[in-house]
């Protein structure tokens, strides 16, 4: 048998291109070109083994690919893009049976968030249920309430962005079907969480102006924030507990409140700002609510962003550990690692 032996080849009138020396060093390894016409074995970046159901070729920064998850529909974070997620209750304005009783969330509610079992019970109701290890038999899970989002007007884990520097609402109207007067202070409420994120290297202090309504006795308003804590380093997936602080708590009974709020935020670590608003008496059967944050752009400056992707966690992750004395806000984070990616 013959062969022919060469280092080169030729296209007539076109350059000459050198053929390897050596063979290829893995199968299916493709010849590569170069601008010096000399031929040569190499990887193309392509991965060597295939992705798993699903997964998407990625860059890797690096001249390679790998195979990954696709991204989420949720947005990396950017300057322009500041949003919240709110919840409300009216409960009938009443502090009674069935409505806020002893019997309520967490037993006594105050939402001035002053106690611990207040603010669990407010964590709880923004995420859509006061109660929310009941059961599903006829006497509790159809006969119990859910301490929130409770009529067919109220929101229910709503996501509502900033068209410029105010986020929220002055004034929501609120319609009750069990009219009580002026006498009654014991109205609905409002709650929102914002996730602040510190993309910076050192720890942040921000402030947060607000103007809500208040009320007395068992309403009011209050801001308190979470920090949470991890296994190891800042990730999302490494999230195993956190705390909650006040920055503030007030009773007063005014249309509009306006306060200010210290929030401090690690370097590398999102912390979720929940605020509440109380619905005040307007007339017979309507109720008014203030509930916004204004001069966004002189919090949300440099480092700080609005947390997206935790955005979209507060709107649709689950909790499995919550019950109704008890609220395990971290395992929003872990939920945010496994729907829309890990930070």
């Amino acid at each position: 048998m013959s062969k022919l032996i060469v280092d080169s080849i030729q296209k007539n009138g076109g350059d000459v291109l050198t053929l390897p020396s050596t063979d290829a060093t893995v199968n299916n390894q493709p010849m590569l070109g170069s601008t010096s016409g000399v031929l040569s074995f190499g990887p193309t970046g392509l991965p060597a083994s295939d992705g798993s159901n699903g997964q998407y070729l990625k860059a890797n920064g690096s001249g390679g690919s790998t195979w990954g998850a696709g991204s989420s529909s949720v947005p990396d974070d950017n300057l322009l893009s500041i949003g919240m997620v709110t919840s409300s209750s009216q409960r009938d304005n009443l502090y009674s049976t069935g409505k806020w009783s002893s019997n309520g969330p967490n037993g006594t509610y105050y939402n001035r968030l002053s106690d611990a079992a207040s603010i669990g019970a407010a964590w709880n109701m923004l995420l859509g249920d006061g109660k929310p290890n009941v059961t599903g038999s006829a006497s509790n899970g159809q006969s119990t309430m859910y301490f929130s989002g409770d009529s067919g007007q109220q929101d229910h884990r709503t996501v509502i962005y900033a068209h410029n520097m105010r986020l929220g609402h002055n004034y929501k109207n609120y319609y009750y079907n069990n009219n009580e007067g002026t006498s009654q202070n014991y109205a609905g409420i409002t709650i929102s969480a914002l996730p602040i994120r510190n993309h910076g290297a050192s720890s942040a202090s921000i402030t947060l102006k607000c103007t809500r309504s208040g009320g007395s006795n068992y309403g009011g308003t209050g801001i308190v924030y979470y920090t949470p804590t991890f296994s190891s380093g800042t990730t999302y997936a490494n999230a195993t507990g956190g705390s909650w602080t006040t920055a503030q708590s007030s009773s007063s009974n005014q249309d509009y409140v306006s306060h200010t709020a210290s929030i401090t935020v690690p370097a590398g670590v999102t912390v979720i700002v929940m605020m509440t608003s109380n619905h005040r008496y307007y007339t017979t059967y309507r109720f008014k609510d203030t509930h916004s944050y204004q001069d966004l752009n002189n919090t949300f400056t440099g480092n700080i962003k609005c947390d997206l992707k935790m955005l979209g966690a507060l709107q649709t992750v689950r909790s499995p550990s919550a019950t109704d004395s008890a609220s395990y806000p971290y395992e929003l984070y872990t939920g945010c690692a496994s729907l829309y990616g890990d930070r």
